[in-house]
């Protein structure tokens, strides 16, 4: 399930799946080397899904010196193991899901290095916000910037939107690693930073944690 673990001091990104991996292995690695943070590992581990293994791979990472923190990677779009009140917020979402997250990992000398993060709703929500990658690989300028790419509802996730666009212009779907990696790869980190506040939060506590 590794994704590139290496030795020295690191921060280690528990992800969901595979196309959370290659988001922070592409796009946010990306920023991260250019933000001169090399020097501090930024590695990836692909939970294939199941997110009832966040609490024993937190721990078991949290309990190497080298390890900085243990972030997580989860989609709140998808997200059963918690259940949401009908009148419930966006903030108020994110937080029971974190919180849960952190009721996973329950007593450890070093809980407090585990910062439990959530993509709203999906990391796909980047790739919309930046909008210039998907023109780009689409051939279609008229695709923009979605400032708002965070804030659409959970009934037409960014996935479903991303399918929509590519069966228009390509009569095919969105697949999420042949379309995403490149796409990821391709991305200007500061629209996605700027509109974007979930995102932004989570690249901020990566940052600060890597400069403890």
């Amino acid at each position: 399930m590794a994704g590139g673990i290496m030795r020295g001091r690191r921060i280690v990104v528990l992800c969901e799946g595979k196309t959370e991996e290659r988001a922070v292995r592409y796009f946010v690695a990306k920023q991260w080397a250019v933000d001169g943070m090399s020097a501090v590992g930024l590695d990836r581990v692909d939970l294939r899904g199941h997110l009832d293994k966040v609490a024993a791979f937190a721990r078991n990472y949290l309990d190497e010196p080298e390890v900085l923190a243990v972030f997580t990677l989860v989609d709140l779009y998808g997200m059963t193991l918690v259940t949401h009140s009908a009148d419930d917020d966006l903030d108020a979402k994110v937080r029971r899901v974190q919180n849960w997250l952190r009721s996973q990992l329950g007593q450890h000398n070093r809980a407090r290095y585990f910062i439990p993060h959530v993509s709203v709703h999906e990391v796909e929500a980047w790739i919309l916000a930046e909008g210039d990658a998907l023109a780009t690989r689409l051939g279609d300028r008229k695709i923009g910037q979605d400032p708002a790419a965070e804030s659409r509802n959970l009934q037409n996730p960014p996935s479903a939107r991303l399918n929509e666009h590519f069966r228009r212009i390509k009569d095919k779907g969105y697949h999420k690693i042949t379309d995403g990696e490149p796409l990821f790869k391709a991305m200007k980190f500061v629209p996605v930073y700027n509109s974007c506040r979930y995102f932004r939060k989570f690249y901020d506590d990566l940052r600060t944690a890597g400069q403890t």
